[in-house]
């Protein structure tokens, strides 16, 4: 019966939808949820708890003309019925982009089941966030050991200091909050051109072998910005311990970004690369944290 309810909706929004690509987001929280994204509109499919949502079916319009239909669909067992609102959907369209988040405590003793079904339906995704707060790393180590992702991660939720992210080659963009877990060695090894690092253990001395190799192309060369916090602010010149400039905040350069496009920059503090790419460091507070942060370009 889910299904045919589920392929009967899906006719009646193909009829005002025919000409989009679409993405596929997978939610595992409280009301599991299938996404639909289009160009021309969101399709939220929502398994619920309540019978009183079953059939429910609310539409709404947003900012920048953006189109959402949410559907309820009534189940005893959330997952099950997910899983097969899943497989239907992935019958019916050619998604372009796939992508998870995941709530770690909302069925945690069907979290590995999960990963496997997720993996069965499509092995590789662009996209993955993390929430909750597990007892233990496994079942994030679990999903990484079976699931390839390739652009972006986001581990928004507190990990064991022993954590080993295995796919640091494969990411393009990646944000952690809190990184407690991440090691010196283990930045190195990150390949992606943005990232975004909260609550890590490193040290000033660390954040400064870290420029001074990005300075000889020796890591990092896909870099296009970082931020980082800093667990020392009164000693920010051992980070500036090498070769740099600072600009006044009243001189506006442009800097050409890898990808052609440009961008406007203040002040700061250039270092250089030895093939002639410019680094611009400033250091900022936000809230109660120092954050270093790196905008890569070519001045011109």
């Amino acid at each position: 019966m889910t299904s045919l309810k589920i392929k009967y909706f899906i006719k009646c929004f193909l009829r005002t939808s025919r000409r989009s690509q679409y993405k596929l987001q997978l939610y595992i929280n409280k009301e599991p949820t299938v996404s639909i994204k289009g160009s021309e509109i969101y399709f939220d499919f929502e398994v619920t708890s309540d019978k009183t949502k079953d059939g429910l079916r609310v539409y709404k319009e947003c900012l920048y003309n953006e189109k959402f239909d949410t559907f309820w669909i009534y189940s005893e067992d959330l997952l099950d019925s997910w899983m097969k609102v899943v497989k239907t959907v992935i019958e019916i369209f050619k998604f372009i982009g796939h992508s998870v988040i995941f709530d770690v405590d909302q069925f945690p003793t069907r979290n590995k089941s999960i990963i496997d079904f997720i993996k069965s339906q499509t092995p590789s995704i662009d996209s993955c966030e993390f929430h909750g707060e597990p007892e233990t790393d496994e079942d994030v180590e679990y999903f990484f050991q079976n699931i390839i992702v390739t652009e972006f991660v986001g581990i928004l939720l507190e990990l064991s200091d022993h954590f080993k992210f295995p796919q640091i080659n494969f990411l393009d963009i990646c944000t952690l909050n809190p990184a407690n877990w991440l090691s010196f060695n283990q930045l190195l090894h990150f390949k992606g051109s943005h990232l975004c690092i909260h609550g890590s253990p490193l040290t000033n001395q660390e954040l400064n072998q870290f420029l001074i190799l990005w300075m000889t192309s020796q890591c990092h060369q896909n870099l296009v910005y970082l931020l980082i916090n800093i667990n020392d602010p009164q000693s920010l010149d051992t980070i500036l311990n090498l070769p740099y400039e600072t600009i006044n905040d009243d001189v506006e350069r442009i800097g050409r970004l890898p990808n052609n496009d440009t961008i406007a920059l203040k002040g700061g503090n250039d270092i250089k690369r030895n093939d002639g790419i410019t680094g611009t460091i400033n250091f900022e507070w936000r809230f109660d944290k120092m954050k270093l942060t790196m905008v890569v370009s070519r001045i011109e």
